[in-house]
């Protein structure tokens, strides 16, 4: 399981729900998608990152806080806004400073199917709503202006070439 480019044309796609009668294990889809995100040190991954087409993400800092999130809805978010810089495991480098709503309250599927309405809050509400861009086709870039992703998109150019640089002149 290996993530997509971020220029792969899935990322802009809206997956189709997850499936529970005709998918395979969802324990195994959310197990695949939790190892895959502990290995990266991500606070969220969805399905449809690493190739798989379904409404699916997996969210949380440590296995205490693990959230197997199918087929998520918003049912509402919160007036009260945050800005805070914000990353995403299928854009490596790239930090923008992302508004995004303080509360969040969401429906969705367990591993077992079963229906739930959860509030997030804070980070998790963050991680919630930036794992959900995935489920509708967008991703956390949409949330800034043309001009602030490409400043933030010609600083990490410059990071990355300094980088380059750096690592060429310590193994010359």
């Amino acid at each position: 399981m290996e993530l997509i480019k971020f220029t792969d044309p899935a990322l802009r796609e809206a997956p189709p729900e997850f499936n529970f009668e005709t998918e395979e294990s969802p324990q195994e889809v959310a197990d695949l998608l939790w190892e895959k995100c502990q290995e990266l040190k991500g606070l969220g991954l969805s399905a449809n990152q690493v190739g798989l087409p379904a409404k699916v993400f997996v969210m949380g800092t440590d296995d205490s806080s693990r959230k197997n999130i199918f087929n998520p809805t918003l049912v509402s978010v919160s007036a009260d806004m945050e800005l805070a810089k914000e990353g995403c495991l299928s854009y490596p480098g790239l930090w923008l400073n992302v508004r995004r709503p303080k509360e969040v309250t969401a429906s969705y599927q367990t591993v077992s199917g079963e229906y739930v309405v959860e509030n997030f809050s804070g980070l998790s509400a963050r991680v919630f709503l930036h794992e959900y861009d995935h489920m509708i086709g967008m991703n956390f870039s949409d949330h800034v202006s043309k001009l602030k992703l490409d400043m933030a998109l010609k600083s990490l150019e410059k990071r990355s070439k300094r980088y380059i640089k750096k690592y060429v002149e310590r193994n010359l």
